[in-house]
């Protein structure tokens, strides 16, 4: 397990926050599918957090959004949200 990183960890990535936003709209806890970019803008402080890096030296990742190999093999990559959440054959 990893709690740092490099300040990858701890990083708000939007991908990170749009996954969630999948998640709760696959079981039903979204009824219909959000801007899914604009509420993790909204929602993940990028440039806060990259303020607060660059006062304490600590390193940035490049992207605000990542790639994620996810328990199951797929890949998330936050390039179609919608289509993500309507992919899982379990869902509500």
């Amino acid at each position: 397990m990893k709690f740092y990183n490099d300040g990858a960890v701890n990083f708000p990535h939007l991908s990170d926050g749009m996954w969630f936003m999948t998640q709760h709209r696959r079981w039903g806890l979204l009824k219909q599918d959000p801007d899914y970019l604009a509420v993790a803008s909204a929602v993940n402080q990028v440039a806060l957090y990259k303020n607060a890096a660059t006062l304490a030296k600590a390193p940035v990742p490049a992207s605000p959004m990542r790639n994620s190999k996810l328990m199951d093999g797929s890949v998330w990559d936050g390039k179609d949200p919608k289509a993500y959440a309507a992919s899982f054959k379990v869902r509500v």
